[in-house]
Order: structure tokens, then C-alpha cells, then sequence
């Protein structure tokens, strides 16, 4: 396992300077000229001009990678803002604890709803309850997920005021308030994805349930609600495992919607604010840090379902 673990982690080092090289090129090929956005109609030629000096645009492609590659290896410095004239990389700090608060809640609302509606559909196989399952995790996989945001703000904090429709307090300042200002996003963001776990975990599942030692398991005497949970749901786990390391970009992605919807200070909002104010540098670090964390978690994932399955570390 730990040769496994190590031989995973060396990967990312050329996955991480990949994803750098890829970020820098595509805020490069953006349309448009940070400077003068920054600066309006009344820039002239003359400051445009000294401001792009000051930033380093005016240099090479490949010496500003390089700049900016080797200042973030050694320092850990993702740049200037254009905006504020602020160093990026305390603003991301303070805004990831958020982020990663908001998906550990969507991953938890997200893993509640599509397993059991998953093992159920399988449990029921070609009866009316997989066909209802099924249909239900069609719909959810066509519906927006600022629809359903918008539909849980109605019910839960407009209706019901169960829920505040939006804010957010840090976790270490109030526990209870932090948790439940992330419940409303957290529910948008898993019943958003959920449907697509639920079929994958029903398709592993029936694909278990045709293994040899699955099949004679009644043989032994046991029941069937035994043979489905210890032999058939246990062992369709791992590859589901996977579904949700890969589900996790999608959770990273979608805080972008949800988190400018609940007026969730994450690094999704972050991102839009920079893209509305053409703040190149602050996109280009969100996007290098949300990368960054969905290699990172999506490895944990991996590192999981080989610890449930050995036949991965082979």
C-alpha cells in the first residue's frame, strides 16, 4: 500500500505542472487587455503602457511563466491583484476553508442520497420501484442546480424559516451557525449530483450481483437482505468510491453557481468577481488552486479504494 501511495503521489508532480502550464496559456488567449480594462476609457497609451511594465506583460510568454511558476514554488506567491493592488495568495487562504467546508457538506448530501437510492434500485431490480428510481434520478440529473438552490431558498428560508437564505460564519468562530448557514448549499450541491451516483452504484451493484460467490451465497442458508449487504452492496462500493473522487470536480465546480446564489464567500464567488472585474491574475490563481484541489482529493479517493480493494495495488 505504501509503494502504491508513493508511486501515486510522484505522479502528481508532473499533473500539477501540467495544470500550471494549461492555466497560464488560457488566461493568456482571454480576449482583451487586463490594463486597459483596469484602467478605462481614460487610459492613456502612455500609463497603459507603464502599468503593463509594472505588472510584466510587456515581457515573453515563457519569461512570465517562468516568473510566476518559480515565485509560487518558492514563495508560495500566486501574484498581484489588479484590483486591490493586494498579494492573491492570502485572499485564497482565507477564502479556502470555506470552499472546502461547502464541499465536505455537498460530498456528505451527496453520498446520503445516492447510495441508499442506488442499493434500493438495485435490491429491486426490473420491478416498479427501479423504474421509479430510475426515473427520479433522471430528472435530477436535468435539473439546474440554481433551480434547485433557488427552490430550497423558497421553502426552507422564505416559507418554513428553518434555514437563512444565505451568509456564511466561520467554523471555528460558531460551530452550530457555521454548519447550518452550509446546510441549504451543501443540499443544492448533493441533490445536484446525487442522481448520477445512484446510477452508478445501482449498475455496480447488479453487476456484483452476477458474480459466482454472490449467486451461491442463498446455498449457504442465508437470507437474501444478508446475501444483498454483505456480498453484493459491500463489495460494489469501491468502484463507487471512484464515482465520488471524480464527482468532487464537480463539486469544486459547481460552489461557482451555488456559492454566488448563497452568498458563500468561497473561491468560487472569488472567481466570478475576478472575471467580472478582468482580475486575470486573481482567475488565474483560483482556477490553479481549485485544480489543485481536486488532484489533491481526488487522490485521497483513489488512496481509499485501494485500501477497500487490493486488486487496485496490483
Amino acid at each position: 500500500m505504501l509503494k502504491y501511495a508513493l508511486y501515486r503521489i510522484a505522479l502528481l508532480v508532473p499533473l500539477l505542472l501540467g495544470v500550471s502550464v494549461l492555466t497560464f496559456l488560457y488566461i493568456q488567449v482571454i480576449p482583451g487587455d487586463p490594463v486597459a480594462g483596469l484602467l478605462g476609457p481614460g487610459g492613456t497609451p502612455e500609463l497603459i503602457a507603464q502599468l503593463r511594465h509594472q505588472f510584466g506583460l510587456d515581457q515573453p510568454i515563457l519569461t512570465q511563466y517562468w516568473h510566476w511558476l518559480s515565485n509560487l514554488i518558492a514563495h508560495g506567491d500566486l501574484g498581484t491583484s489588479f484590483t486591490t493592488r493586494q498579494k492573491i495568495t492570502p485572499t485564497l487562504v482565507n477564502r479556502i476553508p470555506a470552499t472546502l467546508q461547502l464541499t465536505v457538506v455537498g460530498l456528505i448530501f451527496t453520498v446520503a442520497l445516492g447510495w441508499p437510492l442506488g442499493f434500493l434500485a438495485a435490491l429491486f431490480k426490473d420491478t416498479w420501484m427501479d423504474r421509479a428510481l430510475s426515473s427520479l434520478t433522471l430528472v435530477g440529473l436535468s435539473t439546474p442546480m440554481f433551480w434547485v438552490g433557488t427552490l430550497l431558498i423558497l421553502i426552507f428560508a422564505m416559507h418554513l424559516r428553518w434555514l437563512p437564505a444565505g451568509g456564511y460564519v466561520p467554523l471555528a468562530v460558531d460551530p452550530l451557525t457555521s454548519i447550518k448557514d452550509s446546510l441549504m448549499p451543501g443540499l443544492a450541491m448533493g441533490i445536484g449530483l446525487a442522481p448520477y451516483l445512484a446510477r452508478m452504484t445501482r449498475a455496480a451493484t447488479v453487476e456484483v450481483q452476477h458474480e459466482q460467490f454472490v449467486r451461491h451465497a442463498p446455498t449457504k442458508g442465508l437470507r437474501r437482505r444478508t446475501v444483498f449487504l454483505r456480498y453484493s452492496a459491500r463489495n460494489a462500493v469501491p468502484p463507487t468510491v471512484v464515482v465520488i473522487g471524480l464527482q468532487l470536480g464537480s463539486l469544486l465546480g459547481g460552489q461557482v453557481i451555488v456559492e454566488q446564489l448563497f452568498n458563500w464567500p468561497g473561491l468560487g464567488r472569488l472567481l466570478i468577481q475576478g472575471a467580472i472585474q478582468r482580475d486575470y491574475y486573481m482567475v488565474q490563481a483560483v482556477i490553479l488552486v481549485i485544480a489543485a484541489l481536486y488532484v489533491l482529493l481526488n487522490l485521497l479517493a483513489e488512496l481509499i479504494t485501494a485500501a477497500l480493494d487490493p486488486r487496485i495495488r496490483l
